[in-house]
C-alpha cells in the first residue's frame, strides 16, 4: 500500500524588500547585499566608489518613474546587478546593469573599504542585508548528527536562496509553536574557499556537530559559474562547509572546499547513521535522462562519498532525509507535480505527499511542479505532528528570460501532535 501524508498550507509569503538588517560594524560593500536610496529629482544615481573615493561604477535612476520613489540595488555575486524601484507600495524591476569587465564583486578586500554613495537627487544610502524579491530553496537547520530540527529561543530556523539576479544564502526562522504566524529574515552566510573571495553559495544543509563542537553542512557550489574562466559550476558540484561560530544571525563567514562527489550534484541532505556507521547524503543527481534522487555514504562528513542508492526514475529536486514515527525517509519534489516520498537508504518509492492546496497554485509549465519538501517531525509544544516548508516559482514580474528569481514559502503542517497516525492516509 502506498502511503500518503496529508498536509494543509497554515501560512504562506513572499519576502520583496522587506526582510533586512543592517550591515554589520566595519563592513560597507557585499556581494550579497540591498542598497537603497529615496530618489528626489531626476537625474540621480547610485555610485560605487573605492576607497580613496573614485567611482568604480555608477547606477542611474530609472528615468521612467516621477519622483519620489525609492531606488534598490540587489547584488548577487554575479556579473548583474538588479535596479528596482518602488512607488506607491508597489516594487518593480526596472533593469539589469553589468559591472565593469574585470571587476569582481565577491572580493573580500572590498568589504571594508568600498561603498556605495549617492549622487544628484538621490537621497542618503540604506546598505543592509536582505531577503531578496524571491525567496527558494529551503532547508531546515539541524541539531547533532541525526538531523533533528535546530531550536534556539522557541524558534526553527532554516536556510533559503536569497534572490535578486543570483542569489546569496540566507537564514530564517519561524516559531515552532506557532509556525503559521510566518517567517523572520535572520542573516546571509557567505563562504570562503580560501581564495580571497566571499562566494555566494546555496541550498544548504547546515548542522550543529555536538560531536565535534563545529557547525558544518554541505552546500552547492553555485558560485563557480561566477568565477573567471570558468564555464560553470566546480567538479562534484557540493562542497562540505563549516564554521566554529554559529553562522545563523548577521552576517556570517563560512569555509568552504569541494566534497569531491561522483558526478554532478545538487540539494544535499546529510545525516549520520549510527547503525551503518556512516554519513549519508541524499543529493539531486545529473544523469542523461535528468536530475534524479540518489544516496551516496562515507566514513568522513567531509568526503570519500561512494554511490548507495539509486537514481530513482523520477525527476527530483530539494531531496531531503526526514524522520518521523522513529522512521527515515527520503523526500523529493518533481517536475510532474508531485513530492515523492522513499525509503531510506534504498530510495524504494512508498508514497508522496498531498498538500492542500498544492503550492503551485495555477501556474503553468513543467518547472513550477519542483519543489522543497522540507519536511520536519514538529518538536514539543507545537500542535501539529508534522510541518513542512516549500516554495512556489513563480517568478518576479518583468525579470527577463532566462532569470527566474522563485517566489513566495509555504509551511503545511499534518495531524495533531500526540496522534502520530493521523497525518497519514491510504
Amino acid at each position: 500500500m502506498q502511503t500518503m501524508i496529508a498536509l494543509e498550507r497554515v501560512w504562506s509569503g513572499r519576502m520583496v524588500m522587506d526582510g533586512e538588517m543592517p550591515f554589520p560594524a566595519g563592513v560597507a560593500f557585499l556581494p550579497a547585499a540591498h542598497y537603497s536610496a529615496e530618489i528626489a529629482s531626476l537625474p540621480a544615481s547610485l555610485l560605487l566608489v573605492d576607497g580613496a573615493g573614485g567611482t568604480v561604477a555608477s547606477f542611474a535612476a530609472p528615468e521612467n518613474v516621477d519622483p519620489p520613489f525609492t531606488m534598490h540595488l540587489g547584488l548577487g555575486g554575479m556579473a548583474k546587478v538588479a535596479v528596482f524601484a518602488t512607488k506607491g507600495g508597489t516594487t518593480f524591476l526596472s533593469r539589469l546593469d553589468r559591472w565593469p569587465d574585470g571587476f569582481d564583486v565577491r572580493r573580500a578586500a572590498f568589504a571594508e573599504t568600498f561603498a556605495v554613495r549617492p549622487s544628484g537627487g538621490a537621497g542618503p544610502v540604506r546598505a543592509t542585508l536582505s531577503a531578496g524579491v524571491g525567496q527558494a530553496d529551503v532547508r531546515f537547520v539541524s541539531r547533532g548528527r541525526e538531523g533533528t530540527p535546530y531550536i534556539e529561543g522557541g524558534r526553527m530556523f532554516f536556510t533559503f536562496s536569497e534572490r535578486f539576479y543570483g542569489s546569496a544564502c540566507g537564514v530564517a526562522s519561524l516559531e515552532a509553536a506557532h509556525p503559521e504566524r510566518g517567517v523572520r529574515f535572520e542573516g546571509t552566510i557567505l563562504f570562503d574557499y580560501g581564495d580571497g573571495l566571499f562566494r555566494n553559495d546555496l541550498a544548504p544543509h547546515l548542522f550543529y556537530d555536538d560531536v565535534a563542537g563545529e557547525w558544518r553542512g554541505w552546500a552547492c557550489n553555485f558560485s563557480t559559474g561566477a568565477d573567471s574562466g570558468t564555464s560553470g559550476r566546480a567538479p562534484g558540484g557540493v562542497n562540505a562547509v563549516w564554521s566554529k561560530s554559529p553562522p545563523l544571525r548577521g552576517l556570517s563567514v563560512m569555509k568552504a572546499k569541494p566534497l569531491g562527489l561522483p558526478g554532478m550534484n545538487e540539494d544535499p541532505c546529510g545525516v549520520w547513521d549510527g547503525d551503518a556507521g556512516k554519513w549519508r547524503l541524499l543529493v539531486s543527481h545529473f544523469t542523461p535522462k535528468g536530475i534524479r534522487a540518489m544516496m551516496f555514504e562515507s566514513e568522513r562528513w567531509d568526503g570519500g562519498f561512494a554511490p548507495v542508492a539509486g537514481p530513482v526514475s523520477e525527476d527530483s529536486t530539494g531531496t531531503t532525509i526526514a524522520t518521523w514515527n522513529g522512521t527515515r525517509h527520503c523526500l523529493s519534489g518533481s517536475a510532474d507535480r508531485r513530492y515523492y516520498v522513499y525509503s531510506y537508504p534504498m530510495l524504494e518509492k512508498c508514497g508522496e505527499l498531498k498538500m492542500s492546496p498544492a503550492p503551485w497554485g495555477v501556474a503553468e509549465g513543467w518547472p513550477h511542479g519542483r519543489g522543497w519538501p522540507a519536511l520536519v517531525e514538529s518538536p514539543g509544544g507545537s500542535p501539529f505532528h508534522l510541518m513542512l516548508l516549500t516554495m512556489d516559482r513563480v517568478n518576479f514580474p518583468g525579470m527577463p528570460d532566462p532569470n527566474w528569481t522563485y517566489g513566495a514559502l509555504h509551511l503545511y503542517v499534518g495531524g495533531k501532535a500526540g496522534d502520530r497516525r493521523e497525518c497519514v492516509a491510504g
